[in-house]
């Protein structure tokens, strides 16, 4: 009587875990949004990012494409950003996402200073340096660069995708790299304001160090 029960338990319990499988499996493909936000909430960054994009391949909301590029770049995939993040860039809606986030997004006050950060800058600079990780020569580190440079703006605001590229490279020790783009910034027509002159000067102990 006891092993008869003892099998019934397992025999349940093995039911349970089936229909729960099940049930994940379903959820999974009929509510992949719902479940990028609970992965989300767990901390399962990389999870959240594919349920994401399950969602806006079957609905087409860019706002999960967007979610799906930001943490795949920023968590080691970046084959996959890569690739979700020309599909962003590409898309019609796209400036209408970044024009929505940036009304949703009030100013940082940095030392008694406002400061607005734009969420098409925060994308296209860590788009450049998705593709610049990836760069395997000196033409597709160009395409990184040429990105960055043509989203900044003149006023070279915070968070310019230029300022992230060449974060990155300095990071990186990335010296040849490093005189590139303080050579694009030369040639270019920004705003040499506070950012500007930090930005370069950091770029220039990079490149001196490494010439010594």
């Amino acid at each position: 009587m006891r092993k008869l029960v003892l099998k019934t338990a397992f025999i349940t319990l093995g039911v349970v875990i089936v229909l729960a499988v099940a049930a994940f499996g379903i959820a999974s493909l009929c509510v992949p949004a719902a479940m990028s936000d609970l992965a989300y909430s767990l901390g399962m960054d990389l999870m959240s990012s594919d349920y994401a994009y399950q969602e806006y391949e079957r609905s087409g909301d860019l706002a999960y494409l967007a979610r799906s590029f930001e943490l795949t770049a920023t968590n080691g995939r970046d084959d996959k950003a890569e690739e979700r993040f020309d599909l962003l860039y590409a898309a019609d809606g796209f400036e209408a996402l970044c024009l929505a986030r940036d009304e949703a997004t009030p100013p940082v006050t940095v030392g008694g200073e406002e400061i607005t950060y734009s969420y098409r800058d925060y994308v296209c600079g860590l788009g450049a340096c998705v593709k610049y990780r990836l760069a395997s020569d000196d033409a597709s580190r160009e395409e990184a660069l040429s990105l960055a440079l043509a989203e900044t703006g003149a006023d070279f605001p915070a968070g310019n995708p230029v300022y992230m590229l060449a974060t990155q490279a300095a990071g990186d020790a990335d010296s040849a790299f490093c005189a590139r783009i303080l050579q694009a910034l030369g040639e270019g027509e920004f705003e040499q304001n506070e950012r500007y002159e930090n930005l370069v000067n950091i770029l220039e102990v990079i490149v001196d160090e490494q010439n010594r």
